[in-house]
């Protein structure tokens, strides 16, 4: 029997949850009874779960294996309320009322460093991906990445005091992107290799946002939710809001599903909303959890991602990639990928209605058709990474979003898999191809190679609106790609010539700096005359 999928809500207790059924599956509190319990962490094996409170008793390390038990108390009397784990599961990291992040070494339950780089209370914490630096927010605004290879720790960075960190999370599709939300209702995007801002989105919220995560599947989607009762998703690309959710209660975390479509939200009044980003506005489920703020929510790591919304006729399936790499995408499929918790995992498909549905790539796009003949048609179309394709898809994304009944044929892969062998050497000897290419003969060679390899095998071929939709789209992107390429050289090109033309002003001043000057010449041979004759008369 498989292990069901579950999701941690900390509120008055600790309360572990089925996905699917949203049904309660444990609940405990290791900590004072008397205190909500702050902030909870899974382990990359999901044996064990980490805990802190809001009072800052100690922090707990709990083994799932059977019943919730406690193994490990670190930090007692340290007032450690907030907590993440390393995925090696070797370094706990923690931050709270004392001012200070601690680094707990799990392996003695020993402190193995403490970093005194904020002056107020810390209220996240966090690991990178790789578990080599951790960074962290205070209360005075301030943002500080600290390496655990070097330990050293960078300047302190952010907006001030008028800008308390709430939360902060890290992308794990784009492990540099980090966001972070404050008290005065903004959220901020920063580059956390060069502490950078990357862009503010200036009043996100009428009130204090309180929590923010990143899209597992994309790095183009982040959501915050904050007090005015809002959950607020923007593209990261193009910089803007793609819509505006209002919900019933304040809002005080928040989490995607495993599979990117869909969120969960905790409330000031104990309950989660559960959210189906392709579907509507309106939440799925409404369950009470906990008698208090739900302060955090946390899926279980997954390699094999479902989505928990959808009924049980249509739960997810496997799906055919192509009929010669089926069975090695079944047994790879079995076997975990080392970077799974760390990374975007890739979809598992709905195969309820019996569609053959296969992936196929073209150039930097990605489309997964429906191969069933009644049904035939192009259902997702993946980002790409070129910049060319940023206002396109949140355009595209936006439309799917505000139109319902478009989001069930129209959804976003974030990891473009390789083509077919039969699409790569027909679709890509094109670009290779010496000499000018019109751009329309690209588009034209690229749709109808797709239209082959999609009926190939009996299958429903495309349709002409949906051939011509591909070949515009692959021809518009062509064409941009072609602008941009013409922009860039003509910026190489007035950058070299400015650059000439300090070199040759610097090469002019030191001529005349170095060279023999005329007028002094002159002078020296005009005082050397007046010198003879003074010698001549006297």
């Amino acid at each position: 029997m498989e292990e069901a999928t579950r999701l941690v809500s900390t509120g008055d207790c600790v309360r572990l949850w089925d996905v699917v059924t949203m049904a309660p599956l444990e609940q405990f509190n290791p900590h004072n009874g008397r205190s909500p319990v702050a902030q909870a962490c899974w382990s990359s094996n999901n044996q064990y779960l980490v805990s802190a409170s809001s009072s800052g008793d100690k922090l707990v390390v709990s083994s799932l294996k059977l019943a919730p038990v406690p193994v490990v108390e670190l930090g007692e009397g340290k007032k450690q309320t907030r907590v993440c784990l390393s995925s090696s599961f070797q370094f706990l990291v923690s931050g709270g009322l004392d001012h200070c992040v601690h680094i707990w070494d799990l392996k003695t339950s020993r402190l193995h460093r403490s970093l005194k780089d904020h002056k107020e209370e810390v209220t996240c914490v966090s690991f990178n991906a790789s578990d080599s630096r951790i960074i962290s927010g205070s209360t005075s605004g301030d943002l500080v990445l600290h390496s655990l290879t070097t330990n050293l720790s960078s300047q302190a960075f952010g907006h001030g005091s008028d800008h308390p960190i709430h939360d902060l999370r890290l992308s794990t599709v784009k492990r540099s992107l980090l966001g972070t939300v404050s008290d005065s209702g903004s959220v901020v995007l920063w580059d956390s290799n060069t502490q950078k801002e990357l862009h503010v989105f200036d009043g996100a919220h009428k009130a204090p946002a309180s929590g923010v995560a990143f899209s597992p599947t994309s790095d183009l989607l982040v959501v915050s939710v904050g007090l005015d009762k809002k959950i607020v998703c923007y593209d990261t690309a193009s910089r803007i809001v793609l819509r505006s959710i209002r919900v019933e209660s304040p809002l005080t975390s928040v989490e995607f599903t495993p599979d990117g479509t869909g969120l969960v939200v905790g409330s000031t009044q104990g309950k989660i909303y559960q959210y189906d980003l392709r579907n509507s506005s309106a939440a799925m489920r409404v369950t009470v959890a906990h008698r208090t703020s739900v302060t955090c929510l946390r899926f279980q790591s997954s390699t094999i991602l479902v989505y928990p919304f959808l009924p049980q006729s249509s739960k997810l399936g496997s799906t055919k990639i192509s009929s010669k790499r089926s069975s090695s995408s079944v047994s790879n499929s079995s076997q975990p990928d080392p970077v799974s918790s760390r990374g975007p995992t890739h979809h598992r498909l709905s195969t309820s209605t019996g569609a053959e549905r296969n992936y196929k790539s073209v150039g930097c796009v990605l489309f997964l058709f429906d191969l069933n003949p009644e049904t035939s048609g192009v259902l997702f179309l993946a980002q790409s990474s070129e910049s060319q394709w940023h206002s396109k898809a949140a355009q595209l994304r936006l439309t799917c979003l505000q139109k319902p009944s478009l989001y069930s044929r129209c959804s976003f892969v974030s990891q473009v898999e390789l083509a077919e062998k039969k699409l790569q050497a027909d679709v890509f000897p094109v670009f290779e191809r010496s000499g000018p290419v019109p751009p329309a003969a690209i588009s034209s060679s690229l749709s109808q190679s797709t239209a082959e390899v999609v009926g190939h095998g009996g299958a429903a071929p495309l349709s002409s609106l949906q051939i011509e939709l591909i070949q515009n789209m692959i021809h518009e992107t062509v064409e941009e790609c072609r602008d941009a390429c013409h922009k860039d050289i003509i910026n190489l090109q007035i950058e070299m010539i400015r650059q000439f033309y300090i070199l040759l002003v610097e090469v002019q001043g030191l001529m005349e700096k170095y060279s023999v000057n005329e007028s002094l010449v002159e002078e020296i041979e005009r005082l050397r005359e007046e010198n003879r004759q003074l010698r001549t008369k006297y």
